[in-house]
C-alpha cells in the first residue's frame, strides 16, 4: 500500500484502486445472488429480479463514479496544498540561511577595522563624485571612522552634517544638499542588492 504523507495530510492507498475493488466486490455479490435465485425461482421471477439487479448495479456504478470523481478532486487539492507547504518550507530555509550569511558578512566587515575603513573611504569618494556636498547619516561607531577619513582626505567643507543616530549595522546613507537624492551605502543594502542571486545559489546547493 502506498503512503503519501506531508505534515497533517495523509492518504492511504490509491483511491482509484479502492473504488474499483469496492465496485467489483458489490458486482460479485449481486452475481452470486442472481445465480442462487436463478436455480430456485421461476423464470418470471428470475427475469424480474434480474431487471432489479441491473437497475441496482447501474445505480451503484453511478454512485461509484461520483465517489471516484470526488476522491480524485480531493486528492488533487491535497497535492496542491502539499506542494505549497513544501515551497514555503524551502523558502523558510533559504531565508534563514540568507539572514545568517548577512549577519556573518556584516559582523566580519565591521570587526576588521582596516577593511571596513577602506570600504567607507571608497564609498565616500564614490558619492562625492556625484555631489559637491552631502549630508551623512550613520551609526555612532561608524561616524568616528568617517570623521577620521574626512579629515585625512580634507573633505570637511564638503560634508554639511553627520547624523549619528541611524539604526543600521554599518556603512552610511548620504543625501544631496537639498536631501532630494539619496545614496545608500549601508552594509545591509549591499547584501540586499544581491539577495536574489544569493537565494538562487543557496536553493541550488540545498535542493539541487
Amino acid at each position: 500500500m502506498d503512503d503519501h504523507m506531508e505534515d497533517g495530510y495523509r492518504i492511504y492507498g490509491d483511491p482509484q484502486k479502492i473504488v474499483e475493488e469496492i465496485g467489483e466486490e458489490i458486482a460479485d455479490k449481486i452475481s452470486k445472488s442472481i445465480e442462487e435465485i436463478k436455480s430456485t425461482a421461476k423464470k418470471e421471477a428470475y427475469e424480474a429480479i434480474s431487471r432489479k439487479a441491473l437497475e441496482l448495479r447501474s445505480r451503484i456504478d453511478d454512485s461509484l463514479k461520483r465517489y471516484r470523481n470526488f476522491v480524485e478532486s480531493t486528492r488533487s487539492k491535497i497535492e496542491v496544498e502539499l506542494k505549497k507547504i513544501s515551497e514555503r518550507r524551502k523558502e523558510e530555509w533559504v531565508n534563514k540561511i540568507v539572514a545568517e550569511i548577512k549577519e556573518r558578512f556584516i559582523r566580519g566587515i565591521v570587526s576588521d577595522k582596516n577593511s571596513y575603513r577602506e570600504l567607507l573611504k571608497r564609498s565616500l569618494e564614490s558619492v562625492l563624485t556625484s555631489e559637491k556636498e552631502i549630508h551623512i547619516e550613520t551609526n555612532d561607531s561608524t561616524a568616528e571612522l568617517l570623521e577620521e577619513i574626512i579629515e585625512e582626505l580634507g573633505l570637511r567643507e564638503r560634508i554639511r552634517s553627520i547624523n549619528k543616530s541611524l539604526n543600521i549595522r554599518g556603512g552610511f546613507i548620504a543625501t544631496s544638499p537639498d536631501r532630494s537624492i539619496r545614496y545608500n551605502y549601508t552594509l545591509e543594502h549591499m547584501i540586499d542588492n544581491n539577495i536574489y542571486e544569493l537565494k538562487v545559489r543557496i536553493s541550488r546547493i540545498l535542493f539541487g
